[in-house]
């Protein structure tokens, strides 16, 4: 049994997957195997599949990622035929046809608990753990209604310990860089201050109401959840700790910026090959 790779989510931050899986492959670092969630389960199907890198980021930047996962929360949901369209185009139908186990995460909005898919249909798999709440159909299988793995957990090490793996590689793209809203904005922040007969920043508290004004409200609420799932992240990391971590500097990245997809693939090769010597042990 091989180390296993544990990719997590992060919308298009999850591209830097690629970037690692193109340094791992160049040192033949094929792991046993794969768990993921979100992006992280979807990039690491195509792993498992046998993509290699190079295939993989021709895909990426050809493909639109919009189309198939919306991430804006609204009352237009993507259309389940058109990913279901997409996946049967480059993925086998099974997690038993994959050249690597995989296992990837989601979230039962019924019970509230993780579930975790390695067996059966792989594609409706994959809709599930994708399924980001609000944006993106909740999927019923099984007595169960299927949404975003990255609810209750992120980057999944203890799936890859649970399909056998002894060391682990684990790729977090979820912490959000700190927030700097622009400059033009502060100039407003300021006078709003002065006006209010404050002499600093945070005279008469202006920022409180005036940030989530000028975030708006979409922005708001995925900055929210975006930091609510780093600090997930980070406790279920200290209770199940890989051997090595990976975290990709993203700043100019965010969950829907797939029109950068080439950045967040450089990250990723960046942040694997700072951590080379380390990665370079983790094969038994």
């Amino acid at each position: 049994m091989g180390y296993g790779l544990v990719l997590g989510g992060g919308g298009a931050r999850g591209l830097a997957h690629i970037g690692v899986w193109r340094v791992l492959e160049e040192h033949g670092l094929t792991p046993g195997v794969l768990a993921g969630t979100s992006m992280g389960g979807l990039v690491g199907a195509f792993i498992a599949a046998g993509y290699g890198a190079a295939e993989m980021e021709r895909l990426a930047g050809s493909v639109s990622w919009r189309r198939l996962l919306d991430l804006r929360p609204g009352p237009g949901l993507v259309r389940p035929a058109v990913v279901s369209a997409w996946l049967a185009d480059h993925l086998p139908a099974t997690f038993e046809e994959l050249r690597l186990p995989l296992a990837v995460t989601a979230t039962d909005l019924l019970s509230g608990r993780a579930v975790y898919l390695s067996r059966g249909n792989l594609h409706d798999a994959l809709r599930a753990t994708t399924a980001y709440p609000g944006a993106v159909e909740p999927l019923a299988l099984d007595g169960m209604l299927l949404s975003d793995g990255g609810i209750l957990n992120q980057v999944p090490v203890d799936a890859a310990l649970f399909l056998g793996a002894r060391r682990v590689l684990a790729v977090d793209v979820t912490a959000p860089d700190p927030l700097t809203l622009p400059e033009r904005r502060g100039h407003l922040w300021r006078r709003l201050s002065r006006e209010q007969g404050g002499t600093g920043p945070g005279a008469g508290h202006p920022g409180a109401t005036l940030g989530a004004a000028q975030l708006g409200t979409v922005q708001t609420l995925r900055r929210a959840v975006e930091i609510m799932q780093a600090q997930l992240t980070d406790a279920r990391v200290g209770l199940y700790r890989p051997d090595v971590l990976l975290r990709p500097t993203l700043r100019d990245v965010d969950l829907l910026n797939f029109r950068r997809a080439d950045v967040a693939v450089q990250a990723g090769a960046d942040a694997a090959l700072a951590q080379l010597p380390r990665l370079l042990t983790l094969p038994d």
